[in-house]
């Protein structure tokens, strides 16, 4: 593990916690720190990135630009257990732990992940095993197996994760984009070169929110995408944030990360 060009004092003391992670958790492991001040280059430091293919510099994921976007770090202080997945489809598991100054003000992103592939296996095949020696009235009714027979979990509310959280781990900023612009097309039904200016405008909506304008060079890909210029681009957003701010206030067109 290695860390990029020099990040916060407050962030640099977790520097060394993700090599020390990565060692004690195992090479099934990725553990990665993020930094909120260049979602385009935002891993700062990272160990087994073999997991997801990342390295130093790469881009914040979909996750935490939504995280970011919708301030849902101001409702609670880490996110546990939910699905993510490698830009290749790998399922792992994640949790997500927002990194705070002394002020209290998040400076960065502590990300586990965990690929769980072999203990699934091994589930299948135990409940394998256990179908086999119901069949042949072999088992033992009393050591039934049971999935919710472990010790009892925070609450979703507590976690602020629900089972519809999801996280892909992309490897640079172009993935980033294109798949949250690929998401959202399917959800609406649209390829985005067929748009309309209404459904253009929905998909830009969505973007928006997602947090996909954070990262730089995400206009132009969008852009490509919608088969329209960056400044027509520029102007839906335009007419999306002023409509969201109300008549008496103004945003800027231009995302501050562009």
């Amino acid at each position: 593990m290695s860390a990029s060009k020099p990040v916060s004092s407050s962030l640099q003391l977790f520097v060394p916690l993700v090599d020390f992670l990565g060692k004690i958790l195992g090479p099934k492991t990725e553990v990665v720190l993020q930094n909120v001040k260049d979602f385009s280059h935002s891993v700062v430091a990272i160990a087994n990135g073999n997991l997801s293919g990342r390295t130093i510099g790469s881009p914040a994921t979909d996750l935490v630009l939504h995280i970011w976007q919708n301030h849902e770090y101001d409702r609670h202080d880490y996110l546990t257990h939910y699905a993510g997945y490698t830009i290749q489809g790998h399922p792992v598991v994640s949790s997500t732990l927002f990194v705070r100054n002394s002020r209290g003000r998040v400076i960065g992103f502590l990300c586990i992940n965990f690929d769980n592939s072999a203990l699934r296996q091994a589930s299948q095949e135990l409940r394998r095993a256990s179908a086999y020696l119901d069949a042949l009235g072999l088992s033992d009714p009393s050591a039934e197996l049971n999935d919710h027979a472990t010790a009892p979990e925070e609450s979703d509310a507590e976690t602020g994760t629900d089972q519809s959280t999801r996280e892909i781990l992309s490897v640079n900023t172009g993935e980033v984009v294109t798949h949250n612009i690929a998401k959202f097309a399917a959800e609406l039904g649209i390829p985005p070169a067929r748009m309309n200016r209404q459904e253009r405008m929905q998909l830009i909506t969505r973007l928006d929110g997602s947090g996909v304008f954070l990262v730089k060079g995400s206009v132009d890909t969008v852009a490509r995408a919608l088969g329209i210029s960056s400044p027509s681009v520029y102007r839906y957003l335009h007419t999306i944030r002023n409509a969201a701010a109300g008549p008496n206030q103004s945003t800027s067109a231009r995302p501050a990360q562009l």
